[in-house]
């Protein structure tokens, strides 16, 4: 697919509108087809009041899914025609929450009972589906959807708004003929992978941006822009903190550093990289990291070291440079042994998550990536070492599949996607600086073969474990799910292998 076509699909995408391309070799060949998202229309609701102190972000509407005490959040397809075949339902999460959640899906008039969603603290923008049968597609044209919980507390879902994507909103997914690895370039290349600003929307503006530097995606560049555009607004910093309240003007935690790296690879002389500036000094604990309270963990390696040496080097700051070095050093010391990796210490000197593949991630990406914007200089020679044990250290752990388990040494449990991906693209951007040997570019490529058996048909890379807020149970167990940052850090892999 050339770069005008995938532009082209892409925007078709993005309005929600199908889009067909014509297909490859002779005159005549067979069309390719795009998955199409029809939207639903909210017929009924219940008029319950958002929670106090929360916010939908970007001005986008939200509907409430209730109990039965509440009437049933009511959605309609009228135009629906009888040709379309459509294979799931789905939502997307309007606001964050933090516990287990059951939305039974009925046929409002006859109570037919589609199916339920199970929702485990789910993360805002995450997208849930229940898959249809014919006769469940022919019933709902008739009726339309009725949507109920009967557990957890109240679930608000996107339903309307100025550029809310087709595939945010309530919709029935129609498959199309295209590849799931071209579907997945055209939903990054859009907004339907927006996420909660800090770690999550990080990741996913690191994967546009890394994939704008290939030729064949270069217009990746500006939807990055667009994302940031969602954020940065009239010279502010406009969002909602993890907890889905209003956080403007201020980063929540050093998670919420991340995006300050994607500004300023885009916008080098914007004001609003002060920010992060001001935020990290107030973190600094007594042996010099950069912390949130007592927990030394190693998604800073990622969302601090990072993005402070992207600014150090716009800034042509020694002193910055020096301490995004010192955050990975000091990390790598603190978590790896060489024969084990923790993702989190304490001051007391407990230790937190051992080998959950996400920690290791987030671990050896962000010392990979600080190593690229230090490649240069001279005092890095123990840090390439580093990365060189955990690489090695870390392929060894890799299951028959191309991926890691959640917990890395331990392979009967199930894989998660986003910690693989994030695994293998840090392995792909070290052989590409030769760091690291052909070893980590072969298993990268097996990485990235594997993730493709867990995309949807439109795209979105399913087979992600949960959010941590759910525990460390919640991650050993075989529950996983669509979410859109695993996307971005499988956008990194495909740019850093760069095929």
């Amino acid at each position: 697919m050339d770069r005008r076509e995938f532009l082209q699909t892409a925007v078709g995408l993005a309005g929600g509108l199908p889009f067909i391309a014509q297909g490859q070799g002779e005159p005549g060949a067979a069309q390719k087809t795009w998955a199409r998202h029809l939207t639903g229309t909210v017929s009924s609701r219940a008029s319950l009041p958002l929670l106090e102190g929360k916010r939908a972000p970007f001005g986008w509407e939200l509907a409430t899914v209730g109990d039965a005490k509440v009437p049933p959040l009511l959605l309609a397809w009228p135009e629906l025609p009888v040709a379309e075949s459509p294979t799931h339902f789905r939502i997307a999460v309007g606001l964050d929450e933090r516990d287990e959640k059951t939305v039974e899906v009925f046929l409002p008039q006859s109570q037919r009972i589609i199916g339920t969603m199970e929702l485990r603290f789910v993360s805002q923008f995450q997208v849930y589906q229940l898959p249809l049968t014919p006769s469940d597609v022919a019933d709902l044209r008739r009726e339309g959807l009725a949507l109920r919980l009967t557990r957890g507390s109240e679930l608000e879902i996107f339903t309307g708004g100025a550029n809310l994507p087709a595939a945010l909103s309530p919709h029935l997914l129609v498959p199309g003929t295209a590849k799931p690895m071209e579907e997945f370039l055209a939903r990054m290349n859009s907004l339907a992978c927006v996420q909660m600003f800090g770690w999550m929307e990080g990741c996913v503006l690191d994967g546009l941006i890394d994939l704008s530097e290939l030729t064949a995606h270069a217009g990746m560049r500006d939807m990055a822009q667009q994302h940031l555009a969602l954020f940065f607004r009239d010279g502010k910093l406009i969002h909602e903190n993890p907890f889905s309240v209003p956080s403007d003007g201020r980063i929540f935690s050093i998670e919420e550093s991340l995006p300050f790296a994607a500004l300023a690879r885009l916008e080098p002389q914007n004001p609003m990289l002060q920010l992060p500036l001001v935020d990290w000094p107030k973190r600094r604990r007594p042996n010099g990291s950069i912390q949130d309270g007592p927990h030394l963990t190693s998604e800073a390696a990622y969302t601090v070291a990072w993005p402070m040496a992207l600014i150090a080097k716009t800034q042509g700051s020694e002193a910055l440079m020096q301490d995004a070095l010192y955050q990975v050093r000091l990390r790598q010391a603190k978590f790896f042994d060489g024969r084990e990796f923790w993702r989190v210490v304490t001051e007391s000197g407990n230790k937190i998550n051992r080998n959950w593949a996400r920690g290791i991630a987030w671990q050896i990406l962000g010392l990979t990536r600080t190593l690229t914007v230090a490649k240069e200089r001279q005092d890095i020679g123990d840090l390439i070492t580093h990365l060189q044990r955990f690489a090695s250290w870390v392929i060894a752990l890799q299951r028959p599949d191309g991926l890691w388990s959640v917990f890395a040494e331990d392979q009967k449990l199930t894989p998660d996607t986003a910690g693989s991906a994030g695994i293998a693209a840090a392995l792909a951007i070290g052989a590409r600086h030769g760091w690291l040997d052909e070893r980590a570019m072969a298993a990268a490529r097996a990485t990235l073969k594997g993730l493709q058996a867990h995309l949807t048909p439109d795209g979105f890379l399913d087979g992600v474990s949960q959010s941590n807020k759910g525990g460390e149970d919640l991650q050993r167990s075989d529950y996983r799910s669509i979410y859109q940052m695993g996307m971005g850090l499988m956008a990194q892999l495909v740019a850093a292998i760069g095929e």
